[in-house]
């Protein structure tokens, strides 16, 4: 078959997958934003069938074959090969999985998905775990026939898992990097603790949620998150999902206090959001615009959330409009005090409420006990109590129940082993590039004037546009010139929180 040839049945191959995956992305959403209950047995059933449908599209051996004739054209355009590439390592890891594999995994975590949603606000730990432990155990047999399958039969199995989520980085990496942050974070926490307190009472109290929707929207506009490329909605755990090209959608979280968690919840997930819309249209339709490392993805929430999101710039403009919604309860209070409260070091439960110095901790518990549970290590009907220990060791705080401790997240329940790390990873790449970002434009005056999108405008060219086009590495070197260096990271902590408290 001609080359002209094979490459039109590839790129009419990416787009049946492209459609397939869409349906599914989108019945996803539609779940987490809260579908009919009594339908839900039929959608688990038909949304099986769908992802083995489009297991079977996907690992198709006649368009293998097409692929690997094309790798072998020595002048293949490098975008289509870096394509062809990233399709041909998904066939060969699911090349061991069969149609049958794939249902009953999909059916697997399916119900423990809804597990989760049923048993966390009732902090039921004892109820939730067997479907954890039934889903670890098809995850672990999965990962391994993948691996025996690609060559990796002789690596660690969570190592397996890490690399899927952040290529080149396995247990080795992980713990040197988590070493280097707790060398240098613990002491700073320390510090801290021995600090004068910072007043947040304003904050700790009722804040009426359908007014906090009120500021989201203000917010949502601020950061240029607009109706006709995104949706935002609202779900127990808020995650953004990237369904088509510009077609994205997120969800955030309301409590009835403190309605910052909120917003940098936002501001976190429209970080991804924008990261998805902003890949070069080029590439629509695909594998480029959904393959980038997790890490790369965590790396731009993360630097909206905390270097934008919890800036003063971004809240001179914010906190006037905070003020006008809920002027009984911010009475008196002006942006100097608010400030403090909004970057307050207090160590906490909940990963998604945490500031940005004890946050890597939160992260470092999930990893700790994460390799445990992936190598058989864990008691899994008592994890609960683990996780409990190992917050009041690293944070000191005391679990009052499964739903603020092991419960809180929906990573586990969703089946995503190895991604944890990432957020901690994310953090760090992010330091970095807020640092590049700042030697080329004023970012504080750029979020004083309420020109946010220019800010994005940056990490378009500089990140978001080359979606999956090169791995995190190459990346970090094309946007900063250097390769990462977690320095600049525990550097940016250190110097900020120790200005906060005049340490």
């Amino acid at each position: 078959m001609s080359k002209a040839e094979n490459i039109r049945k590839f790129e009419e191959w990416e787009k049946k997958t492209a459609a397939f995956s869409f349906m599914t992305s989108i019945v996803n959403v539609d779940t987490i934003n809260g579908s009919p209950s009594q339908g839900m047995k039929k959608r688990i059933e038909y949304t099986s069938l769908l992802s083995g449908e489009l297991f079977a599209l996907q690992n198709d051996p006649d368009n293998r074959r097409v692929m690997e004739e094309l790798i072998k054209e020595e002048d293949l355009d490098p975008v289509l090969r870096r394509r062809v590439q990233l399709h041909l390592r998904r066939v060969e890891a699911s090349a061991a999985l069969t149609k049958e594999d794939v249902v009953s995994y999909r059916t697997i975590l399916a119900d423990s998905e809804q597990a989760w949603l049923k048993y966390k606000p009732a902090s039921d730990w004892k109820s939730y775990y067997p479907y954890l432990e039934k889903l670890i155990s098809a995850h672990i047999e999965q990962t391994r026939k993948v691996a025996e399958a690609t060559g990796k039969g002789d690596w660690d199995l969570y190592d397996v898992m890490l690399d899927d989520n952040m290529e080149g980085w396995n247990r080795a990496k992980y713990d040197d990097f988590f070493d280097q942050v707790k060398a240098r974070l613990v002491p700073l926490i320390k510090k801290i603790g021995q600090a004068d307190p910072v007043d947040t009472s304003f904050l700790d109290q009722p804040y009426d949620k359908d007014k906090q929707r009120l500021l989201m929207k203000e917010i949502v506009e601020y950061v240029g998150f607009t109706p006709d490329w995104g949706k935002y909605g609202e779900s127990e755990h808020p995650l953004t999902s990237g369904v088509l090209e510009g077609d994205v959608r997120f969800t955030t979280k309301f409590t009835d206090r403190n309605p910052t968690d909120a917003v940098l919840s936002t501001v976190h997930e429209t970080g991804h959001a924008w990261y998805t819309h902003d890949i070069d249209p080029a590439y629509d339709g695909t594998i480029l615009i959904h393959g980038m490392d997790a890490g790369m993805h965590e790396s731009q929430s993360r630097l909206c959330e905390n270097h934008l999101g919890r800036s003063r710039a971004f809240w001179e403009v914010n906190f006037p409009k905070m003020k006008a919604i809920f002027p009984q309860q911010l009475e008196g209070v002006d942006l100097d005090r608010f400030m403090r409260a909004l970057n307050v070091v207090k160590p906490s439960l909940v990963r998604t409420q945490a500031d940005e110095v004890t946050y890597p901790l939160h992260i470092l518990i999930r990893y700790e006990i994460e390799k445990d549970l992936l190598t058989g290590k864990a008691d899994i009907e008592h994890l609960n109590q683990r996780w409990n220990e190992l917050y009041q060791e690293y944070l000191g705080v005391t679990v009052p129940c499964d739903r603020d401790g092991i419960l809180q997240d929906l990573h586990w329940p969703y089946a995503y082993f190895g991604y944890f790390p990432t957020y901690a990873l994310g953090s760090a790449f992010a330091a970095q590039f807020y640092r590049a970002m700042s030697k080329d434009i004023d970012v504080d005056q750029l979020l004083r004037t309420s020109q946010y999108t220019k800010i994005t405008a940056w990490m378009k060219e500089h990140i978001h546009k080359y979606g999956a086009l090169y791995p995190a590495d190459k990346v970090m070197e094309l946007a900063t010139g250097e390769s990462f260096n977690v320095t600049y990271y525990l550097d940016y902590l250190e110097e900020k929180y120790s200005r906060i408290y005049d340490l």
